[in-house]
């Protein structure tokens, strides 16, 4: 039930994405540069180098309750997650041509997103579920399109997507498996308000994202290095 309230919201959105979100209306009309992919790229890099931090705090919130059965989903994540950001360094190097993946700034949105992410996980770690079933599946469900338009409108290759290409792929039985999972690792039926209100708000965050990628966030901050991140191959 609630996995199914869950994947329409997600389906719901992703049609209407293809009209009215910023990135991908950029895409199709060929005005994404290679200054927006390294934006983006970088920004990528930032969130998924801290997929596997969010992961580590949202097991140990859930050691903390109690809930088991959410405390060793959360550990198998962990192992599945560590070392993607390589993906986008690669990528940044293809884009760029440079052997080392550049510095550039970090959004003011991206920054909103992965705090949103951390008080999510504090307030309940079950309702960062909606959060990571929404970044999987829009992934799934828009990554193809969007590496397309990217590649023949835009003149971006997707060997310099491959962030992007590799999730859609993995994620794809990661979705599968999620909702199946969904509602035993939930385990109370009455939290999908409030799961369904993490989903509208990732949504948010996630079209600001995409906004500030296409004009260039003036308020962007320099990414720092990964000081309190862990260690990937």
């Amino acid at each position: 039930m609630i996995g199914e309230a869950l994947r329409a919201q997600v389906e719901t959105y992703a049609a209407s994405t293809r009209g009215g979100n910023a990135l991908f209306a950029a895409a199709e009309a060929g005005a994404l540069t290679v200054d927006h992919v390294v934006l983006y790229l970088a920004n990528v890099r930032a969130v998924v180098a801290h997929t596997p931090v969010h992961l580590a705090r949202a097991r140990e919130a859930a050691r903390a309750r109690g809930q088991g059965v959410l405390t060793a989903h959360f550990g198998r994540r962990l192992g599945e997650e560590e070392g993607h950001e390589q993906w986008a360094v690669t990528d940044l190097t293809v884009v760029t041509r440079r052997a080392d993946a550049p510095r550039t700034n970090l959004l003011s949105s991206t920054r909103a997103l992965l705090d949103f992410v951390e008080r999510t996980i504090d307030e309940d770690p079950a309702l960062y579920l909606a959060y990571i079933l929404f970044a999987e599946y829009v992934t799934v469900l828009l990554g193809p399109d969007w590496l397309d338009m990217l590649e023949r409108r835009c003149g971006i290759p997707r060997a310099a997507m491959s962030v992007v290409g590799n999730h859609a792929e993995l994620d794809r039985d990661h979705v599968r498996a999620a909702l199946d999972e969904i509602d035993e690792l939930v385990g109370a039926p009455e939290k999908l308000p409030a799961l369904r209100r993490v989903l509208e708000q990732s949504i948010d965050h996630f079209e600001r994202f995409c906004e500030d990628v296409v004009t260039h966030d003036e308020h962007a901050e320099p990414i720092p290095r990964r000081s309190h991140a862990p260690a990937f191959a």
